[in-house]
């Protein structure tokens, strides 16, 4: 399915809060827009992108939350105890997304499902700036908590790639780390030059391109600076101010901490990474969010070792309504 090119430059810059900003044009490019993943994919390439909008329509109907009979959608629908059998690539995604909860201490945890529910931020039934009539109770977020835990809500068997629910009630979504994967595979489509963006996570090939940061608040320009995201690099930001509504001037947001049950607080509006790895940027971004700056710093220079082009960029807005930034790995240029 394709939208006009109009509300997808929309959605890429208001929804993905990026701007993206081309060098040099050498052959003649192509832009191209498909609907897929429940936002828009963006295609600039010297070749026909359909093959990846499709490669990644059929990718969705095994990864979606939201799309019925998928493979995470039967899991979410199993009942305790009962193995579920999923297609190889949803497995490697969820050993993928278990080796990063870990690694964050669960500041990046699938299983947040059930809270991001409750909060009124699930795929299909959220819309932007529209708040709930009445917020979660103390009882009702102290139950969504105890379905929290990838480890101790589910169980993967990579042998007969099977998952296996353990706690009743217990919900995935994988949506904080498919993108990011998918970003990153479509560029094995392309020979040449080539720019994709799937709702903000951004990959490119054939040479470097000037990624804009999106801004966060009001601000005189639609991004606050610009990084280089060079040939195979992948870049993804999480921010509050992608999905969220407002009660008596407090701001609830859509990336929920799995230790309170409430929309993150670490003091970040907005964090980009940068990665070769398109899944790992794509929930790293998430887990320093509801984490921190500083304990964002130790994962990166713990996981530089192995992926020695890892960046990012910490955003914070201050009292007075000022936009703050600092960098790490990459040298980022304000507006």
């Amino acid at each position: 399915m394709r939208t006009s090119a109009k509300r997808a430059a929309a959605v890429i810059l208001v929804a993905a809060a990026m701007l993206l900003s081309f060098t040099a044009c050498n052959a003649e490019v192509r832009e191209e827009y498909f609907d897929v993943f429940g936002t828009t994919l963006y295609i600039r390439s010297e070749s026909d992108g359909g093959s990846v909008a499709e490669r990644m329509m059929e990718d969705e109907l095994l990864l979606s939350a939201s799309v019925e009979g998928s493979d995470v959608y039967r899991i979410n629908a199993a009942r305790a105890h009962e193995p579920v059998h999923v297609d190889e690539l949803t497995m490697s995604l969820l050993l993928k997304a278990r080796e990063i909860y870990r690694l964050t201490d669960g500041a990046y945890d699938p299983s947040v499902y059930p809270l991001v529910e409750l909060w009124g931020f699930a795929p299909g039934e959220f819309v932007q700036g529209t708040a709930p009539e009445e917020l979660p109770t103390e009882e009702e977020i102290s139950a969504a908590l105890s379905l929290v835990g990838f480890d101790g809500a589910f169980r993967l068997d990579e042998e007969n790639n099977t998952v296996t629910k353990l706690v009743e009630g217990a919900k995935l979504d994988l949506g904080g780390i498919t993108k990011g994967m998918e970003a990153e595979k479509a560029l094995g489509a392309f020979s040449g030059e080539a720019l994709v963006n799937l709702g903000g996570n951004i990959s490119c090939s054939g040479r470097d391109f000037t990624i804009g940061i999106g801004a966060p608040r009001e601000y005189p320009s639609s991004y606050i600076g610009t990084v280089t995201l060079h040939s195979g690099e992948c870049v993804s930001t999480s921010g509050d101010y992608e999905r969220y509504y407002e009660i008596a001037g407090k701001r609830y947001h859509h990336i929920i901490d799995p230790s309170t049950g409430r929309s993150a607080a670490s003091g970040l509006v907005s964090v980009t990474v940068i990665s070769r790895d398109g899944a790992l940027g794509d929930a790293l971004s998430t887990a320093i969010m509801v984490a921190g700056e500083e304990r964002g710093r130790e994962w990166l220079e713990m996981l530089s070792a192995d992926h020695s082009e890892l960046a990012a960029v910490f955003v914070r807005v201050d009292d007075e309504g000022n936009i703050l930034t600092s960098s790490w790995g990459r040298e980022f240029k304000p507006n």
